[in-house]
């Protein structure tokens, strides 16, 4: 594996990010250590069958939702990391997955698992509000 990061890793000496390939996948290593850990934190969300479903309080299921949708964030962030390590070593770390450009330094800096840049996030991120409405 370290002969495939090292090759993969000299494509990404011209990446907008500041710091080396190495500190770019520790950096992303690190953090994705610790929402595997706040994953496994997290409460058994499994269905108590000592209740039916018809039976339960709304004020009960507020807390559920609650849980359910932190977790289903902290797995879509792992994802996010996921997915910014393989292109880092396949050579597209950086650069944005929508338009081709590259993903401005301090987006990266801000969020290393970026995987579009500013104007195409925004755009994204706008017909998702547009759905919902």
């Amino acid at each position: 594996m370290e002969g495939l990061f090292l090759q993969s890793a000299e494509a990404f000496s011209d990446a907008p990010f500041v710091g080396t390939a190495g500190e770019v996948w520790e950096l992303l290593q690190s953090e994705k250590e610790q929402v595997s850990r706040d994953i496994l934190a997290e409460s058994d969300l499994r269905a108590d069958e000592s209740t039916p479903a018809n039976e339960a309080e709304p004020s009960e299921e507020s807390p559920r939702a609650i849980e359910w949708h932190n977790r289903e964030t902290l797995e879509e962030r792992l994802r996010e990391i996921n997915s910014a390590q393989d292109r880092l070593l396949d050579g597209g770390y950086g650069v944005c997955l929508e338009c081709g450009d590259r993903i401005e330094p301090r987006r990266l800096v801000v969020n290393p698992a970026a995987s579009r840049c500013i104007s195409c996030q925004e755009l994204l991120e706008g017909e998702s509000i547009f759905r919902t409405l």
